[in-house]
């Protein structure tokens, strides 16, 4: 088989998540729909297929390489004239995609156990981070209407329609507009990390599964990048002094990291007949001299900074940015730098014309993550550096009413400042290979002045507090905000949160990420 796939825990063992390709694995699902919706529960056989089955996505769980539950979605556009299918539910022509949703099933031998729950949470989550539909429809045949509150409940789906369909009254329920679907995707994450603690299934990346099959028109790269998640809520003007305050001491805490990292030599040759590895680093590059590039370079300031140190010395920098503001102002004060506007979903930027990617504070405020992935290794040349710096919520010590505000932005952000516990897992699914990986805990506990030592960074009271400030921007924290803060600024509670550097390697050969 084709599709992409992943091994679960030794807690589920022999079980497997996959995304399914339609040409190799149609037989399997059939049958699977035919055992439970014919011979278990004696519904008409028509219900086996539906007419977009090829083109579908199929997420499907097996044990011992039998499918054991699967649940499938099939994608139509908004409306044109092309999609009768959509006017025979009741549907009006919308802007974007429309899904439908359906088909969930699992054989009665493997029910009670949390896997559907899986499938469902992790197609919803990747289907609306990679796809962004516009509108996401249910249909129920009258065999299965008692699942109507079920899905207004689970999906918080809303009753569209009653249409009769081959002499059969269906019932149509759907979720549309961008405000419906934001939060059914981020009830599917909360679904998604509920159903792992019950059945520890990871599922494989829906990105990299299309990406794989030819399908990466379907991703919407200029919508993503228009979406900015840090600095649409925030003020820039206020936010200036601050960012450049947090990428000055970013710098500080990176010095030791960069310079422990085998960055490719500026004065190595090109070689394009040996294979390049982190050991032997000289064999990576270009003619014309190294290139590195900051996604997401904000001000400017930090870039302006690591271009000087002896790691990177001879290198020609870059920075891209989704932001015209902070575009302007890296321009504005570091004219003899380059900066262009971009994403980390669509740089711009020519296939393998670097030797490092640099990411500092980016995929935290990241919908997508996946797609950033494959974006960062189609720009890097075979065997360069891609480097990661972020926080990790995951690692946060501290009182009880601080630990909620952080997790209740955790519910609310898009982003997912969680996200460094999952990358490298993620990395690897785009053939990236682990480096070097860091950890610098940041404390409270300092003075006015930042205070160093090997793995750790000591901060006065306010400006760890800053770390942490900006979530004051979400209104739909705010009271878990307000406690955390009076708690903070009326006590000498000790707080910890932990930066990490994580450095991956994109395989000598394009050809054996796949």
């Amino acid at each position: 088989m084709n599709e992409r796939q992943t091994r679960l825990t030794d807690r589920t063992p022999g079980i497997e998540v996959r995304w399914l390709r339609w040409e190799d694995a149609s037989e399997a699902i059939l049958e699977l729909r035919r055992k439970v919706y014919v011979e278990e529960q004696g519904i008409a056989a028509d219900i086996v297929t539906h007419p977009r089955d090829p083109k579908g996505l199929h997420l499907a769980a097996a044990v011992d390489g039998e499918l054991v539950a699967c649940v499938s979605l099939w994608i139509f556009s908004g409306g044109a004239p092309g999609e009768p299918e959509l006017a025979e539910w009741g549907l009006a022509p919308i802007d974007g995609l429309t899904v439908q949703f359906g088909k969930r099933l699992e054989l009665r031998s493997h029910r009670g156990h949390g896997i559907t729950e899986v499938l469902v949470a992790g197609l919803l989550r990747y289907v609306y981070e990679s796809l962004r539909p516009g509108r996401l429809f249910i249909v129920l045949r009258d065999v299965h209407r008692n699942l109507q509150a079920h899905y207004s409940r689970l999906f918080n789906a809303e009753f569209h329609a009653e249409v009769m369909h081959d002499g059969e009254a269906m019932v149509v329920m759907q979720l549309e507009g961008e405000a419906k679907l934001r939060a059914l995707y981020l009830k599917a994450r909360e679904m998604a990390e509920s159903a792992l603690r019950r059945c520890p299934v990871l599922v494989p990346s829906l990105v990299r599964f299309l990406a794989d099959e030819g399908r990466g028109e379907l991703f919407p790269r200029a919508r993503l990048a228009a979406e900015n998640l840090y600095a649409t809520p925030l003020s820039l003007a206020d936010e200036l002094p601050r960012l450049a305050a947090q990428n000055r001491l970013l710098f500080a805490e990176q010095r030791p990291r960069l310079a422990a990292t085998p960055f490719p030599r500026s004065d190595a040759p090109h070689t394009t007949d040996t294979a390049p590895t982190v050991d032997a680093p000289d064999a990576v590059g270009a003619a014309g001299g190294r290139t590195l590039l900051d996604v997401g370079t904000g001000t400017g300031v930090y870039l302006a900074l690591i271009a000087k140190e002896p790691a990177l010395a001879g290198y020609r920098v870059k920075g891209v940015e989704p932001s015209p503001q902070l575009i302007a102002y890296a321009r504005f004060a570091y004219p003899d730098l380059e900066f262009t506007e971009g994403s980390a979903y669509a740089t711009g930027e020519p296939d393998e014309a670097y030797d490092v990617v640099t990411a500092n504070f980016v995929f935290i405020h990241l919908r997508n993550p996946d797609l950033a992935l494959l974006e960062l290794r189609r720009i890097l040349k075979p065997g360069g550096l891609l480097y990661v710096v972020d926080v990790n919520d995951t690692t946060f010590t501290g009182p009880d009413e601080i630990r909620a505000m952080v997790e209740a932005h955790h519910r609310h952000h898009e982003g997912d400042r969680t996200v460094l516990a999952s990358l490298p897992r993620r990395a690897a699914e785009f053939g990236f290979t682990p480096v070097c990986h860091y950890r610098t805990t940041v404390r409270n506990t300092g003075g006015v002045e930042p205070s160093f030592a090997p793995n750790e960074v000591r901060l006065g009271r306010m400006g760890m507090w800053g770390m942490l400030s900006f979530m004051g921007h979400r209104e739909e924290i705010d009271e878990a905000f307000q406690v955390a803060q009076e708690l903070y600024l009326g006590s000498d509670c000790e707080i910890s949160l932990d930066v990490e550097t994580q450095v991956f390697q994109k395989p000598p050969s394009t050809r054996a990420a796949r």
